[in-house]
């Protein structure tokens, strides 16, 4: 084949795609994957029908419109992905017993179906409080928006020194688990720490046990004074973090904790 033949063959094959970005608002998206992250959390994996980048701040959230039972159904979620992989993003889910939404997720939620979200929206994000050494707190599912941090700054490349601590019930309830510990082995300046509030017979488990106090937290990050701290967790988590860094004497204009406004 000629150059020419070869120049007109790609231009008749190649169709240029126009890529569009998202903005606050209603957008209609497809589920593409499905992730079993623990017994009782999965992660759900959404792409628009057409190229969107799904750009967002580590830290934001998204609101799914549902239907279920033939009742119109809105629930918030944070975004766990990160904005680095732009085509896509991801929610993580955990099954609360008698929680509507959630259960209707585990139990109906597959690949190709096709749902609305409002967003992305949220103060919440290191974005706006950028910082030179940074202190990750979370609880059980409180993981999801400190973990999308986590992933930005990883995948950026960033200077930030970050200590990442994050508290489960047990080992079996760790969220990430693996790429917690992929993340913290391949840079210097990124160290996960996990407490693991009992272990069940048959769980090994070697790290800290009980829950997370100011003596353990001096432990883990002696300059925890000096960073700027994100917070996510149950509320009685956040509320006893909120209190142990008033006690301590921490700056609390350099304290964030995620909570859901209006989309």
């Amino acid at each position: 084949m000629t150059d020419t033949n070869a120049a007109t063959a790609t231009a008749d094959t190649f169709i240029p795609v126009t890529t569009q970005t998202w903005s606050n608002g209603r957008h209609k998206v497809r589920c593409v994957k499905v992730i079993n992250e623990t017994w009782d959390v999965k992660t759900y994996c959404f792409m628009a029908e057409q190229p969107v980048m799904f750009f967002f701040k580590p830290g934001q959230f998204v609101t799914l419109e549902l239907e279920i039972q033939g009742e119109a159904v809105f629930r918030s979620y944070t975004i766990s992905s990160s904005p680095s992989v732009p085509y896509s993003f991801s929610i993580t889910v955990k099954r609360v017993p008698g929680g509507q939404v959630s259960n209707w997720l585990h139990d109906t939620m597959s690949e190709g179906m096709e749902l609305a979200v409002h967003g992305p929206v949220g103060q919440f994000n290191s974005i706006d409080f950028p910082a030179d050494k940074v202190l990750y707190l979370s609880g059980g599912v409180g993981i999801t928006p400190v973990m999308s941090m986590a992933r930005w700054s990883y995948d950026t490349n960033t200077n930030a020194d970050a200590v990442f601590v994050h508290s489960a019930r047990t080992p079996r309830d760790i969220i990430y688990r693996r790429e917690l510990d992929t993340m913290s082995s391949r840079i210097e300046n990124f160290r996960v720490h996990t407490i693991c509030e009992r272990f069940e017979s048959g769980q090994p488990w070697s790290g800290y046990r009980g829950f997370l106090t100011l003596p353990l937290l001096q432990l883990i990050a002696p300059d925890f004074l000096e960073r700027e701290v994100f917070c996510c967790g149950p509320t009685p988590y956040m509320k006893a973090v909120k209190k142990m860094l008033e006690d301590a004497g921490f700056d609390m204009r350099r304290y964030h904790e995620e909570s859901f406004g209006a989309t």
